[in-house]
């Protein structure tokens, strides 16, 4: 358990909520085998949210605008909106705001290319697209 779960409950991850304890159970894997319209709903929501969501609105229309409010340090004010726009998961809002600053709103800074984000935000979907795709053809 981390630290600050003991000092703040609140930010611990309800159970329900943990992807691995649903895909453990034998009765949700047997359930999805065979289940296309499960996998194109994720690809429709992981190129929706992930790529045309929070990385053009964040690293494509904002951050651009920040640097006029908080000049060099506009990347760091886009990662920690980014985070507080997590706050619907308050257990990941510290992860996503470290995230957010230093693997995705700094590299499009730096490079002054959005798609440094939107490759880097877009792996973890891909991988779950994979993980996803080994579920429905009954390989897990």
């Amino acid at each position: 358990m981390a630290p600050w779960v003991s000092l703040f409950p609140f930010f611990a991850e309800p159970p329900s909520f943990a992807l691995g304890a649903i895909l453990e159970s034998p009765a949700i894997q047997a359930q999805l085998v065979g289940a296309w319209g499960f996998l194109g709903l994720y690809i429709v929501n992981a190129v929706f949210n992930t790529f045309l969501g929070e990385e053009f609105l964040f690293r494509g229309v904002l951050l651009p605008k920040m640097e006029g409010v908080f000049g060099k340090w506009d990347w760091v004010a886009n990662g920690v909106l980014m985070g507080i726009y997590h706050l619907h998961q308050p257990w990941g809002i510290l992860t996503n705001v470290i995230g957010s600053v230093f693997l995705l709103s700094l590299p499009s800074k730096r490079f002054r290319c959005t798609w440094m984000a939107i490759i880097t935000h877009s792996g973890q979907s891909v991988f779950f697209i994979f993980l996803i795709l080994g579920i429905v053809l009954g390989l897990a």
